[in-house]
């Protein structure tokens, strides 16, 4: 029986090994500039640098990697990303990169592993694409990101970089995704609220466009819904929408809705008219909302100042639910690892510390991911415990019949 479990076992991890080899993305660690497996970490990424997730402008989803150099030396300049590659091959390489506020030159550098690099500079600090199509000569290769150059580069030179992609180009993904279903959910005299369904993909849907009477309003992003602002009252305009995946490929355009907006609400102090407005039954309202305070904090779009009650709360995430953790290859830190984190830093890997949710609170929908991320990583810590054990059973129960 212990031996009919260990060979089911055996060949389950042979199964999830030969799907991790045939996995197409190689920028493969969850973190702040992962595609389709993004997170509040900088997992993967190495160099003598100090590397944090970044929420003030990312260029896809919720994170950007924010790289400072920690000295002028050429270690503490660098972030580096190392992984397995194929003698050879070809691969497409894509990373979205920008100066930060202290900038000397930043630069892709020194990459190893591949012939025909040469040295390319990151300049500007609006974020652009580098491609890079470039053939392995080793079975290892490293991507090199410098805060600066070897003359100008100093103490705190920032360079962030997002949406990073690794595929063998023998492996390219030329499959677009399938069309959207796009539907209107309501409007005000100046927003049209839009939302979508229906794409898929082979690899993965990572965003969509968003179209205005033919002219893109909404570029590469990754919810299943928008509000289109600036509109003119009594106006019909034509929405559409395409659906985009990691390798760039887009879908065909959704069908076109129309949506006319509703006549002006007036508005204004001592003008005698309310600034909300309505339409089929919902009362709308484009501004920000305070109750019980004279302010809203920047990004959010209602603040209440006091204790709030309702039957039931929904938080509406998009993707990234941490099932990654249950994937092959996924790189569950050792019991050792976590012991070592918290004797430093008092708290667990990617939780907030105590002192960090005194000054930014909460926000529900990424703590329940959190939570849940590190309670499917303690299954599988469980499983591995359990396999120990039943290792243990069999050798004991081989020594008492000896």
């Amino acid at each position: 029986m212990k031996n009919s479990f260990l060979c089911a076992m055996a060949l389950l991890m042979s199964l999830l090994a030969v799907n991790f080899s045939n996995a197409q993305e190689l920028h493969s660690h969850s973190n702040a500039a992962s595609v389709t497996n993004e997170s509040n970490s900088t997992d993967g990424w190495g160099g003598g640098t100090t590397k944090t997730a970044d929420t003030s402008d990312p260029y896809d989803g919720n994170y950007a990697m924010k790289i400072v150099s920690t000295s002028s030396s050429t270690t503490d300049r660098r972030a580096t990303y190392t992984f397995s590659v194929v003698d050879g091959e070809t691969y497409n390489i894509s990373i979205w990169a920008k100066e930060g506020a202290q900038a000397n030159d930043p630069a892709f550098a020194l990459w190893t592993g591949f012939s025909g690099f040469s040295t390319t500079l990151i300049s500007g600090n609006t974020w652009t694409e580098y491609p890079f199509t470039l053939t392995a000569n080793s079975t290892t290769a490293t991507i090199i990101v410098f805060t600066g150059s070897s003359s100008g580069g100093s103490v705190g030179d920032e360079v962030y970089i997002d949406r990073v992609t690794i595929t063998p180009q023998s492996q390219a993904d030329t499959q677009s995704p399938t069309t959207p279903t796009l539907s209107s959910t309501g409007q005000t005299d100046t927003t049209a609220e839009l939302s979508w369904s229906g794409a898929t993909d082979n690899i993965a849907v990572t965003g969509y466009n968003v179209y205005q009477d033919g002219t893109i309003v909404a570029n590469n992003i990754n919810t299943s819904s928008h509000q289109v602002t600036g509109l003119v009252a009594s106006t019909t305009y034509s929405f559409t929408v395409t659906a985009l995946d990691a390798a760039g490929n887009m879908s065909t355009v959704s069908n076109t809705v129309s949506v006319t907006t509703d006549s002006s609400s007036g508005g204004g102090e001592g003008s005698g008219s309310s600034v909300w407005s309505e339409a089929n039954s919902i009362a709308s309202y484009s501004g920000e909302v305070a109750v019980g305070t004279a302010s809203v904090p920047t990004g959010y779009k209602m603040a209440i100042d006091g204790k709030l009650i309702t039957e039931e709360v929904k938080v509406q995430l998009s993707g990234n639910w941490p099932d990654y953790v249950f994937k092959a290859g996924y790189d569950l830190p050792t019991l050792e690892e976590i012991q070592k984190h918290i004797k430093e830093k008092g708290h667990l890997p990617n939780i907030p510390s105590a002192k960090e949710v005194e000054v930014n609170g909460v926000e529900l929908g990424e703590m329940n991911k959190l939570l849940l991320e590190k309670i499917e990583e303690l299954t599988l810590y469980i499983f591995q415990l359990e396999w120990k054990n039943k290792e243990i059973e069999k050798r004991l129960s081989l020594i008492e019949n000896d």
